[in-house]
């Protein structure tokens, strides 16, 4: 990762992975289990996606959609043969056409790993705008920022709360580098 980070840093927002701590606080709570479609978008490595694989019920279906062609390779690698599983090499913006191609109407979860402090505003608009609308009513988004007190972590939590008809924030994950917060949201 931090070789990507190295070569990508607008597009790798991270030079380590998330740790198992803040695997388990973005996925525990979500009700996977019973989920019947699952979603996640830029999970890098993996942390999250094992998670998600491990709790999400057999019959249901996941799809992780990671733009990194190095990171595809690797999780198509470790996931790819794993049953009712599909791991998309695409920008996580085509989202809803990926899930129409798979013959789902929407999400129950969508699960985020995307560096949103290096998007530009109107892209972190324009990918909530379509996260948003692959949910089904009631869905739940799950997304994660470092702990730092910015203008764009501020910026972010005002997008959300437009987007979102509730938003819950997480305490401090201490045990991340860096430190995070996690934020749930439900359509």
């Amino acid at each position: 990762m931090f070789l990507e980070f190295l070569k990508q840093p607008r597009k790798v927002g991270a030079f380590c992975s998330s740790s198992k701590a803040l695997s388990v606080a973005m996925t525990h709570n979500l009700n996977i289990q019973n989920a019947k479609c699952i979603a996640e978008i830029g999970p890098g490595l993996g942390s999250f996606t094992n998670e998600i694989i491990r709790l999400k019920d057999k019959n249901s279906t996941f799809i992780a959609i990671e733009i990194n062609k190095n990171f595809y390779n690797i999780l198509y690698d470790k996931f790819g043969q794993t049953p009712n599983v599909y791991i998309e090499n695409q920008n996580a913006n085509n989202i809803n056409n990926i899930i129409k191609s798979k013959n789902i109407e929407n999400l129950d979860i969508v699960i985020s790993g995307i560096p949103w402090t290096i998007l530009k505003p109107k892209d972190k608009i324009t990918l909530l705008s379509n996260i948003n609308e692959s949910l089904k009513k009631g869905g739940v988004f799950s997304t994660f920022m470092y702990a730092l007190p910015t203008p764009q972590a501020k910026s972010f939590r005002k997008i959300l709360h437009k987007k979102f008809s509730k938003v819950k924030v997480s305490k401090i994950i201490w045990k991340n580098f860096p430190p995070a917060i996690i934020f749930y949201c439900k359509k």
